[in-house]
């Protein structure tokens, strides 16, 4: 089949490893794949070494990056994108990926007309504008919220197929949106290979200038914005400041980390570092380093978006916390099938007590089964592949 791989990003995101996983799989089944891509004034272009030797035709589209603290500016540049991708479709596919995006009403508006016949299938990472939302950005009752949903519609009701990466999700659209279940399908997301990493793959020496010795070392690594709500992780480290031997990390970027910073300076815990964003190379070795991991969302968020750490800290097999909301049915499952913990996400004093669980070993914690059972690279990337060519 002729496939066009359509991404809203360039493969300089966090979600590159998915993407090139996917490529490849649709290439190794036959399939001649053209990826449909953004890139950025004054980046070097960005073609994965894995695809360019594979046959794998490439066409950028080349933009301005816009600010990212500016949803308007982001917004303009994806509808550009949208209008300069619609000038270069000029040949019919047999089937269309979309990735997750802000302007997929627009995009397939165009692929209605442009790729009549192509079997259509729609990623969807998380759930726009409700997200927007839920960071504040918009408001849900809001004119803006209400015309972008309306446009959004567009992409669930011309959808052949929709994958989406978690039941939460997957209820929301059924109940939000009115889909059809049967079009939907879970597949999580994955990590960078198929196999759990153990103690010989971590890199001690470049972690042991992060992590103080002699600790119980408590991690979140990511982004720190509204949506993430590491709010709960400073609450309870204020909640456990006495406990002289537990160490918390909070390491990422974003526009929330400074407010952080000065509540911790307020409430005078002085068992708490601050780091910048480490190398992606780096997280597999922090994860399975940490003594605990924490997964934390704003409340509400669990219906609507999923970490794209998750599958990683689940693959370095230590114990994690989800501070997801107690009704999050993939935070259920994690739950029942691993023994990690789940706890509401504004309830630090549970979050608290979670860490002196795992700290006194009260609770065993196995990650391994369910993490080679449900998120398999090569495993979900073949699905992805068999769900975007299958009529």
């Amino acid at each position: 089949m002729e496939v066009l791989f359509w991404m809203s990003t360039s493969f300089h995101t966090t979600s590159r490893h998915l993407l090139i996983a996917i490529i490849e799989q649709l290439n190794k089944s036959g399939n001649n794949v053209t990826v449909l891509k953004k890139s950025y004034l004054g980046e070097e272009e960005d073609i994965p070494n894995e695809l360019g030797n594979k046959g794998v035709k490439f066409i950028s589209i080349t933009l301005k990056r816009p600010k990212k603290s500016s949803f308007s500016a982001r917004y303009i540049n994806d509808l550009l994108y949208m209008i300069k991708c619609r000038k270069v479709m000029k040949r019919n596919y047999d089937a269309v990926f979309l990735q997750s995006s802000n302007v997929a009403g627009i995009a397939f508006q165009i692929l209605r007309k442009r790729q009549k016949n192509a079997i259509k299938t729609f990623n969807v990472q998380d759930a726009f504008p409700e997200n927007a939302a839920i960071s504040g950005v918009l408001k849900r009752r809001g004119l803006r919220f209400r015309i972008l949903k309306r446009i959004q519609r567009n992409a669930y009701r011309y959808s052949d197929h929709i994958i989406t990466i978690s039941e939460d999700i997957k209820n929301h659209l059924v109940k939000e949106w009115k889909i059809n279940p049967s079009i939907i399908e879970v597949i999580y997301n994955w990590s960078y290979r198929d196999e759990v990493y153990d103690n010989s793959t971590f890199d001690r020496a470049a972690i042991s200038k992060i992590f103080k010795r002699g600790y119980f070392n408590v991690v979140y690594a990511g982004n720190i914005g509204v949506m993430q709500n590491v709010d709960v992780i400073v609450e309870a480290a204020n909640y456990l400041k006495k406990e002289k031997d537990i160490w918390f990390y909070i390491i990422g970027n974003g526009l929330y980390c400074g407010k952080l910073k000065s509540k911790a300076n307020s409430y005078g815990i002085t068992n708490i570092s601050f780091l910048p964003m480490q190398p992606a190379e780096l997280a597999p070795s922090i994860y399975g380093l940490a003594d605990a991991n924490i997964i934390p969302l704003k409340k509400g968020v669990f219906e609507t978006a999923l970490p794209s750490k998750t599958a990683t800290c689940l693959a370095c097999q230590k114990p994690i916390v989800f501070a997801l909301g107690k009704e999050s049915l993939f935070g259920r499952r994690v739950r029942e099938e691993t023994g990690c913990y789940l706890v509401d996400s504004d309830d630090f004093i549970s979050l608290a007590d979670s860490i002196i669980s795992i700290k006194e070993g009260t609770t065993r914690v196995c990650t391994s089964e369910f993490f080679v059972n449900n998120m398999s690279k090569s495993m979900n990337s073949r699905k992805y592949s068999d769900i975007i060519i299958r009529r």
